[in-house]
């Protein structure tokens, strides 16, 4: 492993270290450094921000995730969350839940440079299935994601 990508590394477990005890907005890129055995020089080598370390860590995790195109992208969002719940869960106790999105609509193909009408649309059922998944972690994600699509399907149903 070469050096740049272990510092990055190092980073980010720091991060995630200092999330279980302190609150993010009160933790610093000095702390994040020092935790991480790193100068504030090499930080910024690899991240503009705290945000950016984030950012890059969901990111990543996304990209490691086996999504199937097969399968309901909803679905497999929900079992994301199921599969990923530690890390959800620090993203829900530092209030930083919103970087989800970013890669939700990843997942649903959306492009800056799309027609509006596509946009618009790709935005909208990427935020309708964040919506979904928040008020069912908020509920404490009793239902399993087979059980959360029934019941969304049923719904459905009831409207036709």
């Amino acid at each position: 492993m070469n050096n740049i990508k272990r510092a990055k590394e190092y980073i980010t477990e720091a991060i995630l270290q200092l999330l279980n005890k302190k609150k993010y907005e009160n933790i610093t890129i000095t702390d994040i450094a020092e935790k991480a055995g790193v100068t504030r020089i090499t930080f910024y080598r690899n991240f503009e921000s705290k945000d950016d370390i984030i950012k890059q860590y969901i990111k990543n995790i996304f990209s490691q995730y086996n999504w199937n195109d097969k399968l309901d992208i909803t679905y497999q969002i929900f079992d994301f969350f199921t599969k990923n719940k530690k890390t959800i869960d620090l993203l829900y106790k530092s209030n930083l839940q919103f970087f989800l999105i970013d890669n939700i609509l990843i997942n649903f193909n959306y492009k800056k440079d799309d027609p509006n009408i596509i946009a618009y649309s790709k935005v909208m059922v990427a935020y309708l299935v964040f919506g979904l998944c928040d008020e069912w972690y908020k509920r404490g994600m009793i239902e399993s994601p087979e059980e959360i699509i029934s019941l969304i399907n049923q719904q459905k149903s009831n409207e036709n």
